[in-house]
């Protein structure tokens, strides 16, 4: 009798464990098309990615104004039965242009009518340096969920999130006029497509993304995608991503196509099940909150963002060669003067009394 209860505690704490995990966990994978991915229906698809164990698919539903033949995916009840029977979160996507505004934005009306648990806009160049266009597509976007809300076909939690540039400044891209419209962003932080040094950056590069669009604007939760194409990115480097990037990081795209198949050998060393819930990084309304060193490059004095539950914060400053250059506490608080060192790269170490919070690398120009 003891065992058989030992047993049922057991398996109830680790069932609880599980389910906890999974409700902070939504890391995704993004669908192009089925028909390059070697699968024969989605059951198949599905299988495979709730065994990596997958939380979020993402599926592509239009490329502009709605076109279920091109496109029927967008009305396919079944596909969207498949995915969630395998336990899986299935979102819509659709790639967007300027004009035709609300025949494009019908896409999430309908597509919150087939089932989907959430849409993504994806805007790219044919947006860059046009504010108003933007401002105008998502407008619609906002308005035709809304009217899914009311007409009781969509839950008032349905998300729509803005999916575009990594580097949005560079594009003159208005990151602000989106923000009022969407619930989320999603950076495109395509490190392996930038170069090879990048790769070693890219817990960097994500904080430096994320900076950027709360520069811009953005006071929504981010959650950066990544690709993994080209075969560049190991699992360890797609591991530390998702380590940056929190709980709904996701890869672009599904093997198949122009992208080898061998990638999935890659996906499945990824640490797919991570325990978000479990996570010591703090968060807020915005989502997971990183520790973030700006201005990067700099001349004299850093600031250093996302210590706000830290008390006693100590720097230590490394140049290149390990020497210690300075040790001392932030002052004031979250910044440390740079501008008594030489030009160089340094390491910033960060750690509070109960330890290290961060190792962060800075350029002093």
């Amino acid at each position: 009798m003891h065992k058989q209860l030992l047993l049922l505690i057991v398996t109830l704490t680790v069932t609880s464990t599980v389910v906890r995990g999974q409700e902070c966990n939504k890391l995704g994978v993004w669908l192009w098309f089925i028909e390059q991915t070697g699968f024969s229906s989605h059951e198949q698809l599905a299988n495979n990615l709730a065994a990596l164990g997958v939380q979020r698919i993402y599926v592509k539903v239009a490329d502009g104004r709605v076109d279920t033949e091109r496109w029927p995916e967008l009305i396919d009840t079944d596909l969207v039965g498949a995915y969630k029977d395998k336990g899986l979160e299935v979102w819509a996507w659709s790639y967007n242009y300027p004009l035709n505004d609300s025949l494009q934005a019908e896409a999430i009306y309908m597509a919150a009518e087939t089932g989907y648990d959430g849409f993504v806009v994806d805007v790219e160049t044919e947006f860059d340096g046009n504010p108003l266009a933007l401002y105008n597509l998502f407008f619609a976007f906002k308005k035709a969920i809304d009217r899914a809300i009311r007409d009781e076909i969509a839950v008032d939690t349905f998300n729509l999130y803005c999916t575009t540039w990594g580097n949005p400044r560079d594009h003159n891209f208005s990151i602000g006029v989106i923000n009022p419209f969407v619930t989320g962003f999603m950076p495109q932080t395509y490190v392996e497509l930038w170069s090879f040094a990048d790769l070693d950056e890219i817990t960097f590069w994500v904080n430096e993304g994320t900076k950027e669009y709360r520069e811009l604007g953005a006071t929504r939760q981010i959650h950066h995608i990544t690709t993994t194409q080209e075969g560049l990115m190991t699992s360890a480097n797609i591991d530390e991503f998702i380590a940056a990037s929190g709980p709904e990081t996701s890869l672009w795209r599904i093997p198949g196509g122009d992208v080898s198949l061998g990638i999935w050998q890659d996906w499945r060393e990824v640490n797919w099940e991570i325990d978000f819930c479990a996570s010591t990084s703090t968060t807020d309304s915005q989502g997971p909150r990183h520790i973030v060193v700006y201005p990067n490059p700099s001349t004299g004095l850093v600031s250093i963002e996302g210590l706000d539950n830290y008390d006693n914060v100590n720097v230590t400053v490394y140049d290149a060669m390990g020497r210690l250059s300075i040790s001392a506490p932030l002052v004031p608080r979250g910044s440390v003067d740079l501008s008594v060192l030489p030009s160089g790269i340094y390491q910033l170490r960060l750690e509070d009394d109960k330890g290290i919070l961060a190792h962060k690398k800075v350029v002093r120009q």
